[in-house]
Order: C-alpha cells, then structure tokens, then sequence
C-alpha cells in the first residue's frame, strides 16, 4: 500500500482552507446539536412532556461525537501533512 498521504497533491493555501473548513464544519454541526438540545428541553419543559427529555442524550451524543469521528481523521490527515511540509 501507498504511504502517500492523500492531500499531498494540494499546496499550503489549500491546505490551511480545508482543514479551517472542517473545523467549522465540526463546531458548527456540534453547536446546532447543542441548540437543538436546548429547543427540546424548553419545550418539553413548557409543554410538560417528559418524553422530549428523552432525546436529549441521542442529540447531544450525535451531534458532538458524530463530526468528531467523521472529520477528526481528516483533520488529522491534513494536519499531519502541513506539519511534514515545514
């Protein structure tokens, strides 16, 4: 197998562009995750639904650890070539 990392193709600009745009990709997923935890406890809260609270955890649990395992090896991937290249 190759030892070539894939983003090798692509200079230092392109680089410091991908890996900002999955960072915000991640804090943005992980704060409407956040948000939309809250938007459920008030409601339930205000409705007095004890199911809503229910569905918190599957938000909160999705929404912070999903982006973190989809574009934390990425990252990763992206970082460990800028660091090889200076």
């Amino acid at each position: 197998m190759s030892e070539q990392n894939e983003y090798s193709d692509y200079n230092v600009d392109e680089l410091n562009r991908k890996l900002s745009k999955f960072k915000k990709l991640q804090m943005a997923m992980t704060i409407a995750a956040v948000l939309a935890s809250l938007a459920i406890a008030i409601v339930s809260y205000i409705k007095d639904a004890p199911q809503g609270y229910k569905m918190i955890p599957i938000f909160l649990i999705v929404g912070i650890a999903y982006p973190y395992l989809a574009f934390g090896g990425i990252r990763k991937k992206i970082q460990a070539e800028l660091e090889e290249r200076s």
